[in-house]
């Protein structure tokens, strides 16, 4: 079963996140703010990291550039999710090495058909 990491510091979106991805047939981690999520990305395995950009202390930008500092998190793909719609906010995740950019408020179904696509373009997907 694929198995993919939320890093989100909104109690309803990981709520609700959790809770579309799941329906769908994935497993879900779920925790709260920038350093739990790299602590656990770094020491888990997922599939695919959904990541929101502002969070305090660490935040998603933060997150981003050291999963793609570390060997072991290098090729994970990572959507980053954000209220921040601006275009240069989607020119720096990506540039920064994220696989999609999705933003609030969104759709669970497209967001899951996003996770997936990462996924496979990255040969992720659990068999």
């Amino acid at each position: 079963m694929d198995r993919i990491l939320i890093i989100e510091d909104d109690t309803e979106t990981r709520i609700l996140l959790r809770k579309g991805l799941e329906a769908a047939g994935l497993e879900v981690d779920t925790v709260w703010g920038g350093e739990k999520g790299l602590e656990a990305a770094r020491s888990g395995t997922f599939h695919a990291v959904v990541l929101d950009v502002m969070m305090p202390g660490m935040n998603g930008f933060e997150v981003l550039e050291a999963l793609r500092q570390s060997e072991r998190t290098l090729d994970l793909p990572v959507i980053i999710l954000t209220a921040r719609t601006e275009d240069e906010v989607e020119k720096r995740a990506l540039a920064a090495g994220a696989n999609a950019f999705v933003t609030k408020p969104f759709k669970i179904g497209d967001l899951i058909h996003t996770i997936r696509e990462c996924m496979d373009a990255r040969g992720e997907r659990a068999d």
